[in-house]
């Protein structure tokens, strides 16, 4: 097992990764560890240099590797995302949530309009359209991603009825090293049956192969055999199937893939 130096290190040695090349910008503080059998270890924190808010580990290895990055750490990270089944060596997790990531890769190619996308379009930034993202994920998607003013948001998308309220949205993020990824769908529960989730996630999806991204990813929480299905007619593909706990007593969980949430 060896220490990485920096994120470029980092992506170049697990580049076929689709979670870390969907979590990480090369160019940005993370410390890391990678072992022979191709498992990495990795977080980051704006609290200083060395330190982790949350640790990420992936690969066959994540269990050997999962302790021997916490024995190296100066302080305990708030907590860790590992895959599904891993052995935690007797770790104790508060209550631990499950998810997954999806991923579409640019090889997929065209997407096929589906019906109603007509009905979505780009919502212009303004505190009024904020506030209402920000209310319609209150109520539809409590445990979104990510809300207006994140970095790495490029386009909102939205989908209004026929007395104008807000009833669909979802986010266009894009990393700087080539990913984009969806966060924040969401359907007013009101008006869901119409497919407006698929809508507004098609449109997403068809901003990031306007964009030549290198692949598009998304995060569900499992199970969820509903969103699955979705996101597979669209072209994407299950890469990761995921843990993320926090230590006993520190509060709600949430997933803690480099603040890459569940969508």
């Amino acid at each position: 097992m060896r220490r990485l130096e920096s994120g470029i290190e980092l992506s170049a040695t697990a580049a076929a990764d689709h979670l870390l090349s969907s979590s990480i910008e090369p160019h940005e503080h993370t410390v890391a560890w990678a072992s022979t059998d191709g498992s990495v270890a990795f977080g980051g924190s704006d609290e200083g240099p060395g330190l982790v808010d949350w640790l990420t580990v992936i690969g066959p290895g994540a269990s050997e590797l999962l302790l021997y990055a916490l024995a190296e750490l100066p302080s305990r990270p708030e907590g860790i995302s590992v895959p599904r089944g891993t052995d935690l060596g007797g770790i104790r997790l508060g209550e631990y949530e499950q998810w997954d990531q999806m991923v579409r890769g640019s090889e997929v190619g065209t997407l096929a309009l589906v019906p109603g996308e007509e009905r979505v379009v780009a919502m212009t930034t303004s505190p009024a359209g904020d506030g209402e993202i920000i209310e319609l994920l209150t109520r539809a998607n409590p445990t979104h991603s990510v809300h207006p003013g994140d970095a790495g948001i490029e386009v909102w998308a939205r989908v209004r009825d026929s007395a104008g309220v807000l009833v669909g949205c979802g986010a266009y993020c894009r990393r700087i090293g080539g990913a984009g990824w969806l966060g924040s769908v969401a359907t007013l529960p009101s008006a869901r049956g119409q497919s407006i989730g698929v809508a507004v996630s098609a449109w997403l999806t068809r901003r990031s192969l306007a964009a030549r991204d290198q692949l598009c990813a998304l995060h569900h929480w499992h199970p969820n055999h509903p969103a699955r299905r979705i996101y597979r007619r669209l072209g994407y593909t299950t890469t990761h199937r995921m843990m993320s706990g926090k230590w006993p007593g520190e509060g709600k969980n949430a997933s803690g893939t480099s603040g890459h949430g569940i969508g």
